[in-house]
């Protein structure tokens, strides 16, 4: 069976460490956003607003992912989340 991920805006809140970050999506939930080596994200600071995959299994954490896809690898369906 294959998991959906959803895309969804974040505003990233504190800056954890150089790939993990805590992010809020915008209906106030609180998650960790982490970034994959591969990825190509730049260091975040707080106020930043970026983009993750969320799992439908898990809204806890997302993976922080660019705005232009091409390069990035994900395994399952993405659909959008929510619309600013």
């Amino acid at each position: 069976m294959s998991d959906i991920r959803l895309l969804a805006p974040v505003t990233i809140r504190e800056v954890l460490t150089h790939r993990t970050y805590r992010a809020t999506l915008p209906n106030g939930k609180e998650i960790i956003a982490y970034a994959q080596g591969l990825d190509g994200i730049p260091p975040l600071n707080s106020g930043d607003h970026y983009h993750v995959l969320l799992s439908l299994c898990d809204f806890d954490e997302g993976r922080l992912i660019p705005e232009d896809m091409k390069d990035v690898q994900v395994s399952h369906p993405v659909i959008p989340a929510w619309r600013r």
